[in-house]
């Protein structure tokens, strides 16, 4: 049965009715139903549509809405500038996680999102004659909020955490750092309200050839921002494309620039899509989401500690 909403901030084809909470959508004030051929002998009336949560596409608002009113969830900021390797490394955290590696001693738990996360790790799967491609540049005109990648995470004591990641093109923070108040700098500012960690992207390939000056002053702009209202949520710098070098004084720079001023939670690592001899590249995209969650883990409140034995309360004295 096709038809459609009047309410544009709802799509009832995908994840039922948000108004009115139909689970039979005819009985919908909003729902207007479109006469289509009928293929089979199923009669229309004995038709309903339960609603689905989710639909294994990147999150919008209002499934992250959906996860965070069940879980504490994490939200992680993926932030730096265009073609600075964030959806490759995403792609290939995901590629990890899918081949059995592990974030500390939390493995894979499941995904809301697995088709999302599907869409962007072909790409690193290997293709005939043994090639492999990088996910394409996110585009600019996907929306105001980014795309968001969900991941569930267990460890043996049945500790669970949920992480949503942030997926958004580059060119949002180049209009960020220009004019944080830019209609184009939405999405970045959404981020910067909203998420409880920071992750910025600091290009190897660029900081190491012609755009050298270019990249730096993106990069170093881009971590000014960042760090207004910071307060205590979490900064890593990531160096992507670590494979390709880059001159040591460089490095200095940009990570003396971010840490000019306090970062109570500031951490580096240098992450590639492919490992170089000894160098752990891979690992280190694991390790910089395990930093956040552990990072994030101290912050917590330590709950008091409840008497269990209480012989003037009938309840607390119950083993």
């Amino acid at each position: 049965m096709a038809g459609t909403c009047s309410k544009e901030d709802c799509y009832p084809l995908e994840t039922g009715c948000n108004h009115e909470g139909c689970n039979i959508l005819t009985e919908c004030k909003y729902y207007s139903h479109t006469e289509q051929p009928k293929e089979n002998t199923i009669e229309e009336e004995d038709e309903f549509y339960i609603r689905i949560p989710w639909t294994g596409n990147a999150f919008g608002l209002k499934d992250l809405n959906f996860l965070g009113s069940s879980s504490p969830v994490t939200l992680i900021g993926i932030s730096g500038v265009a073609s600075a390797g964030k959806t490759t490394f995403l792609a290939t955290l995901y590629c990890l996680l899918r081949n059995g590696h592990k974030v500390g001693d939390y493995t894979f738990s499941g995904s809301l999102t697995l088709i999302g996360w599907e869409n962007i790790a072909w790409y690193l799967s290997w293709k005939q004659h043994n090639n492999i491609q990088f996910p394409p540049h996110t585009s600019s005109n996907s929306g105001r909020i980014p795309g968001m990648l969900h991941l569930s995470l267990r460890n043996p004591n049945g500790d669970k955490k949920e992480l949503v990641f942030t997926d958004a093109p580059g060119e949002w923070f180049d209009h960020w750092t220009t004019n944080s108040k830019d209609p184009n700098a939405k999405g970045a500012n959404w981020i910067h309200e909203f998420a409880d960690a920071f992750l910025l992207f600091a290009d190897c390939e660029m900081l190491s050839g012609t755009q050298l000056g270019r990249a730096r002053q993106q990069t170093k702009a881009v971590a000014d921002r960042l760090k207004q209202g910071l307060d205590s949520r979490p900064f890593g710098l990531i160096w992507s494309k670590s494979d390709i070098q880059i001159d040591t004084d460089i490095k200095h720079q940009i990570s003396n620039h971010i840490q000019n001023s306090h970062i109570e939670h500031y951490k580096e690592f240098e992450t590639s899509v492919r490992n170089e001899g000894d160098k752990k590249f891979q690992e280190n995209i694991l390790n910089s989401i395990h930093w956040i969650i552990t990072t994030r883990s101290d912050q917590n409140n330590i709950l008091p500690e409840i008497v269990r034995i209480d012989s003037n309360d009938l309840f607390l004295s119950k083993r």
